[in-house]
C-alpha cells in the first residue's frame, strides 16, 4: 500500500517472501461493501481493521477519496481489536481530526488491564479534536461494569471527568463472547444504563457463525434470526 515503494520498483523487483496488496482492488472491495449495503437498506458503516492493519488501509477504507458518491454507505468510525491498532486510529484522528477516524470501538469485551491504556489515548484524541473523540468498549458481563466505574472513581476530578461509553457485547450465536440476549442481557443493559458513570451507546455482535454459510438465503434466515434475538 505504500506509493513510494510501488513507483520505485517492479513487481518483478521485490525481494520474496513479500506480501503485495493491490492497491486498486482494495479500493474496489471496500466501495463494492459500501455499495452492497446502501443496497440492502444499511446507510453507515464500521469497518475493522485487524486484516490490514495499516494507516493506509484505513484511510481507503474510510472513503475520505469518494466523498459525496451516491449510493455508498456512509463509514462513520473503525473498529479494533488491539491496543496498537487503537493507537494507529486514533494517531489517524488527531492527523484528521474527523470521523471515521475519531469514532473507535474497542472490539473485545474490555479488560482491567487495558483501562489505563485506552484512557490515555481517549485524552489524546478529545484533545486533538476539542472533546469530539470517543473510544467505545464492549460490556458483556457486570464485573466489567463494576471495574469500569471503579476506575472512573479513582481517576476522575472536577477538572477533568471522565465516564466510558459503552456498547453491549451480544451473543447471537457464535457462542465466543457476549451476554445472552434474553433476561441476563437485560439485566446488564439495565446495570450500564443505572451507572453514573456509563453511557450505552449502543449494542454490539459478532455473527461469526455466519462464516461458513454459502447460500444467499441460508443467509438471510441466519441474518433474521439475529435480528429476532437482539430485539
Amino acid at each position: 500500500l505504500n506509493q513510494n515503494i510501488t513507483m520505485a520498483m517492479q513487481l518483478e523487483d521485490i525481494p520474496t517472501p513479500a506480501f503485495i496488496v493491490d492497491r486498486h482492488v482494495f479500493k474496489q472491495n471496500c466501495k463494492v461493501a459500501r455499495a452492497a449495503a446502501f443496497k440492502n437498506g444499511i446507510p453507515r458503516l464500521r469497518p475493522h481493521v485487524k486484516t490490514h492493519k495499516t494507516i493506509e488501509g484505513c484511510i481507503i477504507q474510510s472513503g475520505i477519496d469518494s466523498a459525496g458518491e451516491e449510493s455508498l454507505a456512509d463509514v462513520i468510525g473503525f473498529v479494533v481489536s488491539t491496543l496498537p491498532e487503537l493507537s494507529m486510529v486514533v494517531k489517524l484522528g488527531c492527523e484528521y481530526k474527523r470521523k471515521p477516524f475519531t469514532d473507535v470501538i474497542f472490539g473485545i469485551p474490555i479488560c482491567k488491564s487495558k483501562l489505563l491504556s485506552i484512557q490515555s489515548m481517549l485524552e489524546e484524541l478529545t484533545s486533538a479534536t476539542d472533546g469530539e473523540g470517543c473510544i467505545h468498549v464492549l460490556v458483556d458481563n457486570p464485573q466489567q461494569v463494576v471495574f469500569l466505574e471503579e476506575f472512573v472513581e479513582q481517576h476522575a476530578s472536577d477538572e477533568n471527568p471522565q465516564g466510558w461509553s459503552v456498547f453491549l457485547k451480544l451473543d447471537t450465536g457464535y457462542h465466543r463472547a457476549g451476554t445472552t440476549c434474553d433476561e441476563v442481557g437485560v439485566k446488564l443493559a439495565c446495570q450500564v444504563i443505572n451507572s453514573a458513570h456509563l453511557v450505552l451507546k449502543g449494542l454490539y455482535t459478532h455473527c461469526g457463525h455466519s462464516y461458513n454459510i454459502q447460500d444467499s438465503k441460508a443467509m438471510k434466515v441466519t441474518t433474521n434470526q439475529d435480528h429476532s434475538m437482539i430485539l
